[in-house]
């Protein structure tokens, strides 16, 4: 039994695309933007650290089936979850800044107070004879 090929011109193959998009549009299956964890955190000026430790509550997408897949979001997601953690100051993200978040300069983790560092030959006293 011969196998007919059917042709379809131009016109016909523009609009069998654009009728699947329509439906796609009205099933919500458009596509979405997906953006990388940096991105993420320079868009709503939160830390990096803070989006990949809530990267599930932000509706993290895992690229890749490995043990470290890479991560992409979607804004969308993201701003109605960061406008909830708004509401809730134990869940808020720590602004960006120059240093650590919470974190006076020259205090460790622990609170306590670091050594200052200085160069060798820095403010050393001559060796006792």
């Amino acid at each position: 039994m011969a196998s007919k090929r059917i042709q379809l011109d131009p016109q016909t193959v523009e609009a069998i695309a654009r009728r699947v998009v329509e439906s796609l549009e009205q099933r919500g299956l458009q596509s979405r933007e997906l953006v990388d964890a940096a991105e993420l955190a320079r868009r709503f000026g939160i830390e990096r650290s803070w989006v990949y430790s809530h990267a599930i509550q932000l509706g993290a997408v895992k690229l890749g089936a490995g043990a470290k897949p890479r991560l992409r979001f979607d804004p969308q997601i993201a701003e109605k979850v960061l406008r909830k953690a708004g509401g809730d100051s134990t869940a808020d993200p720590p602004a960006r800044s120059g240093e650590r978040a919470g974190q006076p300069q020259g205090v460790g983790g622990s609170g306590v107070p670091l050594l200052p560092i200085r160069r060798q030959g820095e403010n050393e006293s001559p060796p006792a004879a």
